[in-house]
C-alpha cells in the first residue's frame, strides 16, 4: 500500500491565490486512485474549507480481478456498483465515519467519493485500494 503523504504546505499548494495554486492539488501515488483536495467547495449551504475526494474509472485494465469479484457478488463494475462496495465495507470496518462519506459524482464510467477531513479520506483510501489492489 502506498505511503500517505500530504505536503506540509497543502493549503498554500491548493491556495487559488498562490502564484502554483489552482484551487486543488492531485496525487496519483495511489493509482489507480487518484487522490485531490480541493478549496472553494460547498455540501448543503455549507462552505467546506478543504473536500478530499478519491476518484477511479473501473474499467481501468489494473481493476479487471476487482472488478470480477464485484460481479461474483451480483454487482455492476460500474462507478455506481464500486460506490456500493466501498460503501458497504466502509460502514462494516468504520461505522463511526460512513456518514462522512459523498456519493454525489459517481456514475458509470467513474466512481468518485469525497469526505470532510484528512482523516477520513486516509481511511476512505486504504479501504478503497485494498479491495481494488490486486497486489
Amino acid at each position: 500500500m502506498p505511503e500517505w503523504n500530504i505536503p506540509k504546505n497543502l493549503q498554500e499548494l491548493i491556495d487559488a491565490d498562490s502564484p502554483d495554486g489552482d484551487g486543488m492539488w492531485e496525487d496519483s501515488s495511489w493509482e489507480p486512485i487518484l487522490l485531490t483536495v480541493m478549496a472553494g467547495t460547498s455540501y448543503d449551504g455549507r462552505d467546506i474549507p478543504l473536500a478530499w475526494q478519491i476518484e477511479f474509472e473501473p474499467s481501468d485494465a489494473r481493476l479487471s480481478d476487482a472488478n470480477k469479484k464485484i460481479v461474483a457478488l451480483g454487482v455492476d463494475a460500474d462507478g455506481y456498483g464500486w460506490a456500493k462496495v466501498i460503501e458497504s465495507v466502509f460502514a462494516k470496518y468504520h461505522p463511526t465515519l460512513a456518514d462522512e462519506l459523498h456519493f454525489g459524482d459517481s456514475d458509470g464510467d467513474a466512481c468518485v467519493i469525497w469526505v470532510e477531513s484528512e482523516s477520513t479520506c486516509k481511511t476512505l483510501t486504504e479501504v478503497a485500494w485494498t479491495l481494488i489492489s490486486s497486489k
